[in-house]
């Protein structure tokens, strides 16, 4: 069918192809005419790219009308295909004449440029995607002009060192038909000057299989830079993304090539031609001849300016960082940043995030303040406490020097007569014994109330410790006893057993205990003396322990019971409101509360409440 047999069902074909021309001919006049001629399919994704731009140039001219037809060259390269398929033009478009023909590709080119194959010795012709090098020394006939551009092999190559200057071989793989050997001639042309800096290695008309087995076997970094695989060497044809694809999933690095298509294939990029503007400058001469310039008058446009044209996706692969890329290159695919796709969210969220640092920043200065001021204001307590309890023992001064005196003098006067019985040696031993006895125990008497009132004037920090409560409130009691009997006072003391240990500091909590009963009996000054009887319990709660001290004197009104912890309010003349304030202060800082009412039988009954001492594994637990 393809040599002797094909003239009789070629006629036939040819002879159908022209009644349907002729029946359509018709349909065709009226816009210009242009037919575009490719040597391979038309739908190669470098043919779609070089056509995008060809129709936006002629749309601009005018009313053009683009037809296209494809040679198929690769897979039909007979000289006899080739005389059918312009007789085949011929018949299809005998009454569509084109005006300007557009041949894409070096084969179409080749067609067109021969008179014996050419379907029309006198229509205009422009070519496009055509190297420039593919033409030079061929005669361009007159009625010819177009665009040679030049592949910029060298350009890429120097691209790759550049990105990747570790590199020390380059792979050139190229495909196995007559479409792919010049443009692999080329290669080796662009590569020769790189020799002396890098190992050069052919890969040319290889079957798929074993270039790929080939391409495994190289080192680990080696450049690949492909420019036409059309057929391997098995005869297999492949759509250009197709080959690189498969090229790229055994290349041992980045693979390169001049094409702008093949971005987004596994190629890392390269110096590109633009296809679709190579496209628009074709479409711009065709114009030209459209409008009556001589093809002679416009000649040949050579030499397209190339630009850098890279994967994000492959740089970020192969680890080039940006710093290597030359200025101006355009990276596609790179998946934008978080920044990039979230730049005002990221905005607001760091602009809370300083807020609230700021604030957390400006708390933690207002607490380490704050911590300042309550430990100047504890010393400053300390203090005032202090006074208050020097002022306090000051008021018991008297009735304490009667206290210290009773025992001071009985000591003496046991002294005494333990001297005059050992003068008269005819008293009995036992009564001597019982005067001595009598002096240890009025010394040790005297020693107590010196200790206590040591304890009340002595100035500590405040370090929390158990304290047994009925141990305080006795203490308490007796520094004011002596003071209770000079005022006709009766102090009833009633202290239930088995209290549990409070935590805090036994000084101040006897300082609140003392303030409250000394408050107490100023509160009985204008009672009758037979009802003048302050009560001082201690009872167990359920939390802790309370401690009341009540009156029977006036009272407090109801209105001024809150007030009367209030600093510099006092109800007594001479008094500086300072007492009730104070213990308020050393209760709270004790965990502890105090408050007052009315007693039953009348007068002002005041409770502190203080919280149980936790027991030392219960403090450890917590601490854990």
């Amino acid at each position: 069918m393809r040599r002797g047999g094909l003239w009789g069902p070629g006629v036939a074909l040819v002879a159908a192809i022209a009644l349907a021309g002729a029946a359509s001919a018709a349909e065709l006049a009226g816009p210009r005419r242009v037919l575009a001629i490719y040597d391979s399919d038309a739908e190669r994704p470098v043919n779609v790219a070089f056509t995008s731009g060809l129709r936006a140039a002629l749309v601009a001219a005018g009313e053009v009308e683009l037809f296209s037809e494809h040679l198929d060259a690769e897979r039909f390269p007979e000289p006899l295909y080739e005389r059918l398929f312009r007789e085949w033009l011929r018949a299809k478009y005998s009454d569509a004449r084109p005006e300007v023909i557009v041949a894409v590709g070096a084969a179409a080119l080749r067609l067109l440029a021969d008179p014996d194959k050419a379907p029309w010795p006198d229509v205009p012709v422009v070519f496009g995607l055509v190297d420039e090098r593919s033409i030079a020394g061929v005669p361009i006939p007159a009625r010819f002009a177009g665009v040679a551009d030049r592949l910029p092999v060298r350009e890429t190559l120097e691209l790759a060192l550049r990105l990747l200057p570790a590199t020390k071989r380059v792979a050139l793989v190229g495909g196995a038909s007559w479409i792919d050997a010049p443009l692999n001639e080329l290669l080796r042309a662009e590569a020769a000057p790189f020799a002396g800096r890098v190992e050069v290695t052919e890969l040319f008309g290889l079957p798929m299989l074993e270039l790929q087995r080939r391409l495994r076997a190289l080192p680990r970094g080696t450049v690949v830079l492909v420019v036409s695989f059309s057929r391997d060497g098995a005869g297999r044809q492949w759509f250009a993304s197709d080959s690189v694809r498969a090229i790229a999933s055994a290349a041992p690095g980045p693979v390169l090539s001049t094409y702008d298509h093949l971005l987004g294939s596994g190629v890392l990029g390269g110096a590109v031609t633009d296809l679709d503007q190579t496209g628009r400058r074709v479409g711009r001469v065709t114009a030209r001849v459209l409008a009556g310039m001589p093809p002679s008058a416009i000649g040949v446009e050579r030499g397209a300016a190339s630009r850098i044209a890279l994967d994000g996706r492959e740089l970020d692969r192969w680890r080039v960082p940006d710093a290597r890329l030359p200025a101006g290159a355009e990276v596609r695919f790179r998946e934008p940043s978080l920044w990039a796709r979230h730049r005002w969210s990221l905005a607001i969220v760091l602009a809370v995030l300083l807020v609230q640092s700021a604030l957390i920043a400006a708390l933690l200065v207002q607490r380490r303040g704050r911590r300042h001021a309550e430990a100047s204001a504890r010393e400053n307590l300390a203090a005032v406490a202090h006074l208050n309890r020097v002022g306090a023992v000051g008021e018991l001064a008297g009735s304490l020097a009667h206290e210290l005196n009773s025992p001071l003098g009985a000591v003496l006067n046991n002294a005494q007569a333990a001297r005059r019985m050992i003068a008269q040696t005819s008293r009995e031993a036992l009564e001597l014994r019982e005067c001595l006895d009598d002096i240890v125990s009025d010394a040790r008497r005297a020693g107590e109330v010196i200790r206590r009132m040591r304890g009340v004037l002595r100035r500590e920090d405040f370090r929390p410790a158990p304290v047994d409560v009925a141990a305080v409130v006795r203490d308490a009691v007796r520094l004011v006893e002596a003071d209770a009997r000079d005022r006709d006072v009766l102090l009833v003391v009633d202290v239930a057993p088995g209290l549990r240990p409070v935590s805090g500091d036994d000084v101040q909590l006897a300082q609140v205990v003392l303030n409250l009963v000394m408050n107490a009996m100023d509160a009985l000054a204008r009672t009758p003396r037979e009802r003048r009887r302050v009560d001082i319990r201690a009872i167990a709660q359920r939390e802790g322990v309370e401690i009341s001290v009540s009156d029977s004197g006036p009272g407090i009104p109801v209105a001024e019971r809150e007030r009367v912890f209030e600093p510099f309010y006092s109800s007594k003349p001479a008094g500086l409101g300072m007492g009730l304030a104070i213990s308020r202060s050393i209760v709270e800082a004790h965990g502890g509360a105090i408050a007052v009412d009315g007693a039953p039988g009348g007068g002002a009954r005041f409770h502190v409440v203080l919280p149980a001492a936790r027991p030392r594994h219960d403090a450890q637990e917590a601490l854990s």
